[in-house]
């Protein structure tokens, strides 16, 4: 086009789901009869039956531009629609179209150096039982599609003759709403909306041609753009179970004949368990940072979560004709950590009808092992 080489590209997207989902009360996998939920005094909210109907569709165009040797660019636009209509407790409907354009625009000034600078709308969808929830309720800024808007600039280099290539990005993503998640039933809501910047990096060492070796580590600033309580007495801008950093180191075996492996290290940061950071909605830090929490009963008061790190390993045999065999071996050093944890408000018998907060957790499954046989056609 106009001398130019382009790629287009486009599709179309289409889903229809039948959800129905139930919530009851039981007792040794029994639902418990009326007379029974009322002797405990059971909460009526917590039962529900819902029968969810959701179609979503979408199109989208890309065209991939080279301008030159060293410039080219990728344009795009995506229209997505959704409708979703609820039958049940959380009875209503709800639909939304969104557009989201993108782009990108990507420098190769010589064959190892590369710079891009990215920016684009995206989405994510909230549990249709939630927005109509809120619509009942009264409660705004529950779209059944929430945008997302972020901006990217990164660098991907090349050394020591193509034996290492390492990538470093920042971003920053701007979302409508958050999605918040109530384990004790079981359902995603709409929560205020967030912002997040970080960075990340990525590297490879190509050591020899049959050994390379992988880390990564990235770190994030999650905060959300107005005060939120998460229903404990704790107000904030923190995002609950929002890691602080994360990050990864990978050995890989390969080009060994019929074997392979790797060994790799994965790590979990500190994160937020609670909204915080203060205490009784005494005061806040907003989500730049500052804080106004100088008169709060206990500053900085939040409920955090512990970081962890666990080891993997597997080993891979191809028989040949397309057959191999694989064992893997998960938390080798049998750590014992939280692998998710959660704050949230849950009753036990002999608690108050409101129920206590507290931190509920999963444990890290101890030392695992898988074996595998495949067939490749």
């Amino acid at each position: 086009m106009f001398g130019f080489d382009n790629d287009l590209l486009t599709g179309f997207h289409s889903r229809y789901d039948f959800n129905d989902v139930s919530r009851l009360p039981t007792e040794d996998r029994v639902p418990l009869t009326a007379a029974q939920l009322a002797a405990v005094n059971y909460p009526a909210a917590y039962s529900e039956i819902d029968q969810v109907r959701l179609s979503s569709m979408a199109g989208y165009v890309q065209a991939t531009s080279h301008w030159n040797y060293w410039l080219r660019s990728v344009i795009g636009f995506r229209e997505d629609y959704m409708y979703g209509t609820d039958t049940g407790t959380n009875y209503g409907t709800a639909s939304r179209a969104l557009p989201e354009p993108k782009a990108s625009v990507i420098f190769t000034p010589v064959d190892t150096t590369e710079f891009y600078l990215s920016a684009g709308r995206g989405f994510h969808s909230n549990d249709l039982r939630g927005v109509n929830q809120a619509k009942i309720e009264g409660v705004p800024g529950a779209p059944l599609i929430a945008s997302q808007t972020g901006e990217e600039v990164g660098l991907r280099q090349q050394l020591f003759e193509h034996k290492v290539a390492a990538t470093v990005a920042l971003y920053n993503l701007d979302a409508q709403s958050e999605t918040e998640y109530n384990p004790d039933i079981g359902q995603d809501t709409a929560g205020p909306g967030s912002h997040r910047r970080g960075y990340e990096i990525n590297i490879t060492y190509q050591a020899l041609r049959w050994l390379e070796f992988y880390g990564s580590y990235s770190a994030d600033h999650a905060r959300y753009t107005t005060p939120f309580d998460d229903g404990t007495g704790h107000l904030g801008y923190f995002l609950p179970n929002a890691p602080f950093a994360t990050g990864a180191l990978n050995v890989y075996v390969k080009n060994l004949g019929p074997w392979s492996g790797s060994l790799a290290y994965r790590y979990l940061g500190d994160f937020p368990l609670s909204s915080g950071p203060c205490v009784n909605s005494a005061a806040v830090t907003d989500f730049r940072g500052a804080s106004s929490c100088a008169n709060a009963p206990t500053p900085r008061g939040q409920v955090n979560g512990s970081s962890y790190g666990e080891w993997n390993g597997d080993v891979h045999y191809a028989f040949g004709s397309g057959w191999t065999v694989g064992l893997g071996v998960y938390n080798l050093l049998n750590k014992h950590a939280n692998a998710m944890e959660y704050w949230y408000v849950d009753r036990l018998p002999g608690e108050t009808a409101d129920g206590v907060a507290d931190v509920h957790i999963h444990p890290l499954e101890p030392t695992t092992a898988r074996l595998t046989i495949a067939k490749t056609f």
